[in-house]
């Protein structure tokens, strides 16, 4: 039961990263077709993750807390969304791992090329700023990864003890 409660924990809190990440893949999207076909991939790993939450919400509320039946392909948006959703979520974490353990020093570096290359930048703050932000990203990024794949393998494990409610269509 505590797995069961778990998982409602996880649901709730990946709703709102899901919407917002669904409105960042709105604009990926527009930014994909329009200027940069290699963004599509990214937007479409992202899509999964969006995807993916829909449909575990639907699978936590009509089968895990419902116990009613529904079709085998619930079942298969689930598990195909949920490999995009750890690719996406595994590379948020790669990311946040590799961000967090740069030191302070090589960081400061980067960020003042950054500002250097791209003015706009500077136009936001000092490099202290940018700094404080970096670091809310990558403790952000690193949250929703460990989230996401808690929640995916905990929808693994469910969707075994709960599959005599998924009916052949």
């Amino acid at each position: 039961m505590k797995l069961i409660n778990l998982y409602r924990v996880l649901s709730i809190i990946l709703i709102p990263i899901a919407m917002v990440l669904g409105f960042m893949d709105i604009i990926l999207l527009m930014m994909g077709f329009s200027a940069n076909p290699a963004i599509l991939f990214v937007a479409f790993a992202i899509a999964c993750l969006v995807i993916y939450a829909i449909t575990s919400i639907r699978f936590l509320i009509v089968v895990v807390g419902g116990e009613k039946n529904c079709k085998k392909s619930l079942k298969d948006w689930i598990k195909v969304n949920a490999y995009g959703t750890v690719f996406i979520a595994g590379m948020f974490l790669l990311n946040a791992i590799g961000s967090a353990l740069m030191s302070e020093p090589n960081l400061r570096v980067i960020l003042n090329e950054l500002m250097l290359q791209q003015p706009e930048f500077a136009a936001y703050g000092n490099i202290d700023l940018m700094l404080s932000m970096f670091r809310i990203v990558t403790v952000t990024m690193f949250v929703i990864s460990v989230v996401t794949i808690g929640h995916v393998a905990i929808t693994f494990n469910l969707l075994k003890k709960y599959d005599h409610f998924f009916a052949a269509e």
